[in-house]
């Protein structure tokens, strides 16, 4: 009886949408729609339906074709749910299309391509393990803090829809961006910017083509590890908009008695919603406790301590520090403070630090130091406020007065250091952390430390592909890209650009059954290419068959797959026979007349497609980029910011000749310019044309010699044939004579 009932409120709210979606697209003037920053036009629409809706006219057409089935069934009331979403995507991009600002803050609306592909590396890492829609009115202050603390202490990225939004705003509960807490908007139909944006990862990761249904839903459910909460009273529209997400592969739970679809549709009490949210998509996360007087955990990440709300300044562009770690022999458990507290500096002044972290353990190697390293900057970040930036002896930190009044003070600092490297690394059995605030000590450490990082940064800059007998396989994006196989070298990193050869390694060594893993180099097949049978084995093994040869430096020649987290992709443009890069940041369009999501769409989704390959920008600066398309001397295009932050990589003498957003529009722009600079790419095409043509003027001179009185027509039809020909005629008469018979 409840799941009739719940069948036919189901019905009901989704007659109501469409006749609502039906009415406000009537007498509407005709206008383009479709959310700027996408390359997906109305991505729930696209997706699903496969129809690219161009304008008002085209969408109310849409609109008007939808029908429900009255019979009241399960499945009807599900494809009902659909209708559903469908309508609230018109009924936004109708207010997209028709107000100057749709949303204003704290409201966001549509999220662009952009972040999604942002958060694509910390999904497949784990570091975010979910994603939430919280729809509705939680009704109580405490219920409500707890809720947003079993999500913060997870690191969940969470949408909110409803009045949900305004009970935080009541409850001074911070949210945005950098909280991963984001308010989408006050109406229901708010909710169309949570289902698409899941409706968009089977197209951007996942490569599967818009209009393939069951393929998309298939892998919503099964890679997309998103649950919508449904709190407090839910009307038949919202009910309706639920069913549609769980048609759609998205589970809902709610605290509201609901007849248990297992893993599709459950109720579960407030206080313990989020953990029972998690269990239906199988997901676990361990929410390790920190004894300190802050919250520690990767929802600080992004927090930013300005200047008001700082307390000390420690190291930073005013002052000198330094952070170093290193591996070492019979280590002792501990914190040490040499130098002031916090309690013993004066507020808002500027201090030296230096942190340094001993570790030691059985397959720990002196190699594994820089590795381990960079952690410390995400380790800090973790500490509720405290805000590090930058690396090495460049880093800058600052405490904000809120975290010092509640009592954080260095020896705190120091242990979450220490136990988050015990517990990330388990190979990590010994670890003493010595964090200095005497001047003259950390004069002595910086002077110290420098040595040791040039030393590492001579013996990383030598390594190549050459010197190592393994290269490391990744797969950790095979949960959005299942055929993606990522091979990282010392001469190619990772395409996300967050793990590079020693990354690898380090990786491959604490958790030798994780998604990294020892690639056995084989045969040398092709030097230039980069082609290796122990490769080639591991990506047909890994691919399941999917691929079977990869070039590790050409982009047209079985070039190595592409995830859909890539910082860079490399394109081919055959007008000039030469290559552009345009990376993820940029915002315009590419000679082609194509913005980056839209290239990204040609490759991504573990798709091998020659003349497109997804890189890291790092690998740029490889002495071995590109080498068997012929390196930099094929790039004729770069986003003006990208040319600069590579120019230390980029020859000197083709610095000049390659042209950025600022030079070339299109194609033919880029022709002349090319022409203009003297491009090698442009004396490469002289040069060839120069030889084909003495090629064919003596295959003309010998056909001649060999039979007199030839047609030399038949010699150049050959030419034709083979290439083309182009003919010139200057102050020619031509007379046509109809009364010549052929012989």
């Amino acid at each position: 009886m409840v799941k009739l009932m719940v069948v036919e409120n189901i019905i009901e709210g989704a007659k109501k949408v469409l006749n609502l979606t039906k009415e406000s697209l009537k007498n509407v003037e005709n206008k383009e729609v479709g959310y700027k920053g996408t390359n997906y036009n109305l991505p729930l629409i696209y997706g699903l339906l496969g129809k690219k809706v161009k304008d008002i006219n085209e969408l109310r057409e849409l609109i008007n074709s939808l029908e429900i089935k009255e019979e009241k069934t399960l499945e009807n009331a599900l494809d009902a749910g659909v209708v559903t979403l469908i309508c609230a995507e018109a009924l936004e991009a109708l207010k997209y299309a028709t107000e100057e600002q749709p949303y204003k803050e704290p409201y966001v609306g549509f999220i662009p391509d952009e972040t999604l592909r942002s958060l694509g590396v910390p999904l497949v890492e784990g570091k975010i393990p979910a994603i939430l829609v919280v729809i509705g009115k939680v009704g109580d202050k405490e219920k409500l803090k707890k809720l947003i603390n079993d999500i913060r202490k997870r690191n969940i990225l969470t949408l909110f829809v409803g009045e949900i939004i305004k009970e935080m705003d009541e409850a001074g509960i911070e949210y945005g961006f950098d909280k991963l807490l984001i308010p989408l908007g006050e109406t229901i139909t708010s909710a169309a910017h949570a289902a698409n944006l899941a409706i968009r990862a089977p197209l951007i990761f996942g490569g599967i083509e818009p209009g393939k249904t069951e393929e998309i839903i298939d892998y919503i459910k099964n890679r997309v590890p998103a649950v919508v909460i449904a709190l407090g009273d839910i009307d038949d529209i919202t009910l309706s908009a639920g069913a549609g997400c769980i048609k759609a592969g998205i589970p809902v739970i709610t605290n509201n008695p609901v007849p248990t679809i297992e893993g599709a549709l459950e109720s579960s009490d407030i206080e313990n919603i989020v953990e029972n949210a998690l269990k239906m998509k199988g997901i676990e996360v361990k929410v390790t406790e920190f004894d300190i007087p802050v919250s520690v955990g990767p929802m600080n990440e992004g927090e930013r301590v300005r200047g008001p709300d700082m307390y000390v300044e420690l190291a930073g562009p005013k002052s000198y520090g330094c952070e170093v770690v290193l591996v070492k022999d019979n280590v002792e458990d501990g914190v040490e403070i040499i130098g002031k507290d916090l309690d013993e500096m004066e507020e808002k002044g500027r201090y030296p630090f230096a942190i340094i972290v001993e570790v030691s353990g059985e397959k720990l190697e002196k190699d594994l130091e820089g590795v381990l390293e960079r952690r410390v900057h995400e380790f800090l970040n973790y500490i509720e406020g405290v805000m590090h930036l930058n690396q090495r002896d460049q880093i800058w930190i600052r405490i904000n007065k809120n975290s010092f009044n509640k009592g954080l003070r260095l020896k705190h600092i120091g242990y979450v250091i220490q136990k988050l490297f015990k517990e990330h690394f388990p190979i990590i059995e010994k670890c003493k952390v010595t964090i200095v605030t005497d001047e003259n000590k950390v004069k002595e450490i910086l002077e110290e430390a420098r040595k040791i990082y040039a030393e590492r940064d001579a013996k990383a800059r030598k390594l190549r592909d050459e010197d190592v007998d393994v290269f490391y396989g990744c797969v950790m994006c095979q949960s959005f890209a299942p055929t993606h196989v990522c091979i990282i070298t010392p001469d190619r990193p990772s395409l996300c650009g967050s793990i590079s050869y020693l990354d690898a390694r380090a990786a491959a060594k604490i958790d030798p059954n994780g998604p990294i893993f020892e690639v056995p180099k084989g045969e040398l097949i092709d030097e230039k290419l980069g082609i290796y049978s122990g490769v080639n084995d591991v990506v047909k093994e890994k691919s399941q068959g999917a691929i079977e040869e990869v070039s590790l430096h050409s982009a047209l020649v079985n070039p190595c797959t592409s995830c859909g987290c890539f910082e860079a992709i490399v394109f081919y443009i055959p007008e000039v026979d030469g290559f552009g890069v345009v990376h993820r940041n940029f915002r315009g369009e590419t000679p082609y007349g194509l913005p980056f999501s839209s290239l990204a769409g040609q490759c991504s989704g573990g798709k091998q497609v020659p003349g497109f390959v997804g890189i890291a920008i790092e690998y740029m600066r490889s002495p071995k980029f590109l080498q068997g398309d012929g390196g930099w001397e094929r790039i004729v295009w770069l986003p003006k910011e990208l040319k600069e932050r590579v120019k230390d990589a980029i020859p000197k003498d083709l610095y000049d000749k390659i042209a950025t957003e600022e030079d070339v529009s299109n194609t033919d722009e880029l022709i002349n310019f090319l022409k203009k600079k003297g491009h090698p790419v442009m004396k490469k095409e002289e040069t060839e044309e120069i030889e084909k043509t003495k090629e064919e003027i003596e295959k003309v001179k010998k056909v001649k010699e060999e039979k007199e009185g030839i047609d030399i027509g038949e010699a150049i039809l050959d030419i034709a044939k083979e290439r083309g020909i182009q003919i010139i005629m200057k102050n020619v008469k031509i007379i046509i004579n109809l009364n010549v018979k052929k012989p």
